[in-house]
């Protein structure tokens, strides 16, 4: 009908479904997903479900693994820890329409909680104080394959320190976002 082959066809769909577009279903078809990029305002203390709640998201958790275990070389490497250090750990894929927006690893030194993958700060408490850095780099294999998104696309990582209120250290955070999905903006 439009002379394009079959197999072009079904690569062209799951090229869109990997770039969270198309949402596939055996049995309902394909229906387009895709909303415009998220870009949050850098104002107040947020987590990630709270966030997607004020840009009118479903949040959700794709996958998760919670842990008393090392904090290891990559929360060592980023925050100057001991990578040897024991600490509560929390790695987790989360969704905003389903969709992977953001792998989250979350370190809480002072030990564990009953991690059940909702919000962590509705177990935990948000931070009284953060401080946070911003960047962009090239995904690892490990954000690669917890997000499903190309080696080449640039993600946009978050660095978070939260304190409680007598300023001690609670968390410490990395989170991946997909740069094609999400940006950060902040008016003062």
């Amino acid at each position: 009908m439009y002379g394009v082959s079959r197999i072009t066809a079904r690569q062209a769909i799951l090229d869109l479904e990997k770039d969270g577009m198309v949402n596939r279903g055996r049995g309902r078809g394909t229906f387009v997903i895709w909303k415009p990029a998220m870009s949050e305002t850098l104002e107040g203390i947020r987590g990630f479900t709270e966030e997607m709640r004020l840009h009118g998201r479903q949040p959700g958790t794709s996958s998760w693994h919670a842990s008393t275990r090392a904090c290891g070389r990559r929360m060592a490497a980023a925050f100057g820890l001991d990578p040897e250090q024991e600490a509560f750990v929390v790695e987790r894929v989360c969704t905003a329409d389903d969709i992977r927006i953001a792998y989250i690893i979350s370190c809480f030194p002072d030990g564990g909680f009953s991690y059940l993958g909702g919000s962590v700060y509705e177990e935990t408490g948000a931070p009284a104080r953060v401080e946070e850095e911003f960047s962009a780099q090239l995904p690892d294999e490990e954000v690669v394959s917890s997000l499903n998104i190309s080696r080449t696309l640039p993600v946009l990582v978050r660095k978070r320190l939260g304190f409680d209120s007598e300023g001690r250290v609670m968390e410490y955070s990395l989170t991946y976002y997909r740069s094609d999905l999400y940006s950060w903006n902040r008016t003062q």
